[in-house]
């Protein structure tokens, strides 16, 4: 025990040494060095260059180790500005990287700068109000930049470093998995609420901007007033349009004043597409309680939440029931890489109807899935649980129609129970027509309601809107899109993310392969087997097939891959590549090439193999991991930037030390 306790205190050490000395070197380099500091209250002024304005100090003739600007109390917002240069290389000017001024921050006035020899002169560019104004009171230079200790980069560090050493040495961690481990248990659950933590850190900044605002508002209103149709009708200039569908046309409109954008427009009336599912059961409750619009991004932490758990409890009821010996490491390792691959980080970095959609249909779809699984482990109970699963699966569909197809994963599970049922009729009547009950009562219930709510819409019992989108094409004109599969798969499934030297490391791309014709990509992150490697694992469903002795698991791998492609085909034909339509299935391919790893694994026999697929496993859930942290701090439209720069910028100075 003894020897535990100086491990750990040896990583507080480490822990102390990297914020005090490495994380704050930038402070130590006037003390090290000989460097005179000076202050200049006057500039010269150089030129605007469009709403920036350069100044210029002349004259220096001195060595440069930090150069710090004095902005006032006025400048209440974010700021970037950058430092020019003439140093003993050249004679003109060379720029340095741009940073950002935080209010409050201090540590944000300075740059650190490392030139050659003594510095003739800088220019700054500052914003062209803030000089205008007289908000910078003064410019300095080599004054010593502050020592920070950051108390939450210093506590993850510590974190880090001590769970590397429980991973390393704790008994309980290094055995196989128990489902009777209260310490293994607490582990899984140590791991869900770090995703929580993360969600919360990504979600608060999740602003949702006012021209989404229709689902939570506007549909609320309409549907607490008793229609189904928005309150707000189209404009005149809308209505006069030859073809209302047709962006091109619709392109001389205001968005948001003269029509509302992905909205559907039928006879004279916007509705909405996106599933009525959470709007019954978050948005309506909390108006009619409060008379008040709950937050979009309330409602997306909250399904986030849901989410995590449910990924826990899926995944255990697998390995529980089909995997007797399985490393504990590795069910940590797969429960990392299924909250993170799953792109629900992604979708907390937006607040949008857009994200609810999706998340809601995943939520149902996962406890549609819990409880098919907990239906194979107690016939007394076991149809209650079928209804259950079936109605939540059913559920999914008012809320993202594509969902449907998850029900496809259940029905070998199904067709087996009634092959079964049906062979025992004679002497046992009733467990079929339980069967029958359990499962096909919520589906019809909930198709024929469905079906109510789309004739009243759209005249149409089967459209839910989609064709009537007031969005980024004539929907209801797209033709058959059988050519453009090869090029969404490229662009789904293996485009390489597009990596940068620089916070958040990651950035969006919309790269396609040549397609002579309509293709609709945007903002992509990277492809779903590119960010989680351990999809690769379904190229050896043959192999793990052949290997694999239990029909219930062969049956639930195949039908994740074959459910899994069918919706990203679907989804490519239907509508194209953005990072979000990946949520519907990424699941599916990291749960299924998670459980074939499991299986390859297990077949090995050898010591040393095993410790390579460990290592090889652990390295996939670390990249798998961080990936999905950097797209939720990216996300679509990069959120966190825009409307929460001063935590964007915290954040990045807090990570890149060095600036």
């Amino acid at each position: 025990m003894k020897r535990n306790y100086s491990k750990i205190l040896i990583n507080l050490i480490i822990a102390l040494f990297l914020e005090v000395i490495v994380f704050n070197i930038t402070s130590y380099r006037v003390l090290l060095g000989n460097f005179e500091k000076r202050e200049f209250n006057q500039f010269e002024f150089v030129e605007y260059q469009g709403s920036k304005a350069i100044i210029k100090i002349d004259n220096i003739n001195a060595e440069l180790a930090t150069v710090k600007l004095n902005f006032n109390e006025y400048v209440k917002d974010v700021r970037e500005y950058r430092i020019y240069f003439s140093d003993e290389t050249s004679s003109d000017y060379r720029g340095l990287n741009s940073k950002n001024f935080i209010p409050e921050n201090e540590k944000s006035k300075y740059i650190p700068v490392y030139l050659s020899g003594k510095v003739n002169g800088i220019q700054v560019i500052i914003d062209k109000d803030i000089y205008e104004n007289n908000n910078l009171d003064s410019i300095v230079i080599n004054e010593k930049i502050p020592f920070e200790f950051n108390i939450i980069r210093f506590a993850i560090i510590l974190l880090i470093l001590i769970i590397r050493y429980f991973l390393k040495y704790e008994e309980n961690i290094n055995s196989e998995y128990s489902p009777k481990n209260l310490t293994q248990e607490l582990v899984l659950l140590f791991v869900v609420a770090i995703f929580f933590s993360i969600s919360i850190f990504i979600n608060q900044n999740s602003i949702e901007p006012d021209d989404y605002k229709v689902y939570n508002e506007k549909f609320v209103r309409s549907v607490y007033n008793g229609s189904f149709s928005l309150d707000e009708k189209p404009s005149q200039e809308l209505m006069d349009l030859d073809n209302p569908y047709d962006d091109l046309e619709r392109s001389k409109l205001e968005r948001g004043k003269d029509y509302l954008w992905d909205t559907a427009y039928y006879k004279g009336n916007y509705y909405v597409y996106f599933g009525i599912l959470p709007l019954l059961v978050f948005f309506l409750p909390y108006y009619i309680v409060t008379k008040k619009n709950l937050d979009m991004a309330i409602v997306i932490f909250i399904l986030s939440m849901i989410i995590f758990i449910l990924i826990k409890e899926v995944l255990l009821k697998i390995i529980n029931r089909y995997f007797s010996k399985i490393p504990f490491k590795i069910i940590v390792g797969s429960l990392i890489m299924l909250c993170s691959g799953s792109l629900v980080l992604y979708a907390d970095g937006m607040s949008r109807f857009y994200e609810l959609a999706v998340l809601s249909a995943l939520a149902c779809v996962l406890l549609g899935m819990y409880f098919i699984l907990k239906s194979l482990e107690k016939d007394e109970k076991k149809y209650i649980n079928i209804f259950w699963g079936s109605l939540f699966l059913a559920l999914s569909v008012a809320c993202r129609p594509i969902a449907l197809l998850a029900s496809l994963i259940i029905l070998p599970y199904l067709i087996q129970l009634l092959i079964i049922n049906i062979k025992k009729f004679k002497s046992d009547k009733m467990s079929l027509l339980k069967l029958i009950i359990s499962s096909g009562i919520p589906y019809i219930t909930v198709g024929i309601l469905l079906m109510i709510y789309n004739y009243v819409r759209f005249e149409n019992p089967f459209e839910f809107g989609a064709k009537y989108q007031l969005t980024v094409i004539n929907m209801g004109a797209l033709k058959s899109r059988i050519f453009a599969i090869p090029t969404g798969i490229i662009a789904n499934i293996f485009s390489i993310p597009n990596f940068i030297p620089d916070f958040p490391f990651i950035i969006n791309h919309n790269k396609l392969l040549e397609f002579y014709g309509y293709y609709y990509i945007e903002n992509m992150i990277g492809g779903l087997f590119i960010i989680a490697p351990i999809c690769f694992m379904n190229f050896w469903i043959v192999k793990a097939n052949k290997k694999i002795e239990n029909k219930e698991l062969k049956f639930i791998i195949n039908s994740l891959i074959i459910v899994g492609t069918l919706i990203a085909i679907i989804s490519i034909m239907m509508a194209g590549s953005n990072q979000r339509y990946l949520i519907d299935y990424a699941w599916m391919f990291i749960l299924s090439g998670i459980l074939i790893f499991m299986i390859i694994f297990n077949s090995f026999k050898s010591d040393e193999a095993k410790n390579i697929l460990k290592k090889a496993f652990a390295t996939i859930t670390i990249f798998t991991f961080i990936i999905g942290i950097l797209s939720g701090i990216v996300s679509e439209k990069e959120n966190m930037k825009n409307y929460s720069s001063e935590i964007y910028y915290k954040t990045k100075y807090t990570i890149c030390f060095w600036e």
